[in-house]
């Protein structure tokens, strides 16, 4: 393979000798011996090729810059000091978003526990008033019974002599009587 290369790169270099010279003269040979100076090697088919410039222009320029050359630096300067600012900004607006979601998150806890509070009250509530709908439920039922057992008067009530000594004579004899029932219920009347 080495071979095979030194002989066609021999050829293009005479081939292209005979080109470029006007004259026919034919040149010498290369040597087939092996130099210590680096080859040149064409390019073949799916190769790169790679050119280096010398350092010297580059140098000269890098060490002189020009006018554009400092208006574009000192552009560029401007440009990553506004992005740093943008984003020193935006650094501080998510600050401020974490505290305002923590304050939320710290509001929502403290409802979510208040709902729990104000929840176990109303189950609370909820037990007392039932437990006094069943009271009254057996009140009204012990008034209705009580109503069913006693005496009902005959007739109109009489009236009473607004004299005081009957009164007096009436509230002497007649020992206070301290009825234990409650008042029966008027149906008719709503609660």
């Amino acid at each position: 393979m080495q071979d095979d290369q030194q002989v066609s790169e021999d050829k293009l270099r005479e081939a292209l000798a005979r080109l470029g010279s006007g004259s026919s003269r034919p040149q010498k040979a290369r040597p087939t011996t092996p130099t210590t100076e680096r080859r040149r090697r064409f390019v073949r088919d799916g190769q790169v090729v790679v050119e280096h410039q010398a350092s010297r222009g580059f140098a000269q320029r890098s060490n002189a810059p020009s006018q554009d050359d400092q208006d574009e630096i000192e552009r560029l300067r401007q440009s990553v000091k506004r992005e740093q600012r943008r984003w020193e900004e935006a650094e501080r607006y998510l600050a401020e978003a974490r505290t305002q979601l923590k304050a939320y998150e710290t509001r929502e806890a403290h409802a979510k526990i208040q709902i729990t509070e104000l929840n176990r009250h109303l189950r609370e509530h909820q037990d007392q008033i039932q437990a006094l709908k069943a009271q009254l439920h057996q009140s009204r039922e012990q008034a209705a019974e009580a109503a069913r057992r006693s005496p009902r008067p005959v007739g109109r009530p009489r009236k009473e002599v607004q004299d005081e000594t009957v009164v007096k004579k009436v509230a002497v004899e007649a020992p206070a009587v301290v009825l234990d029932e409650p008042e029966p219920v008027q149906w008719w009347v709503k609660a």
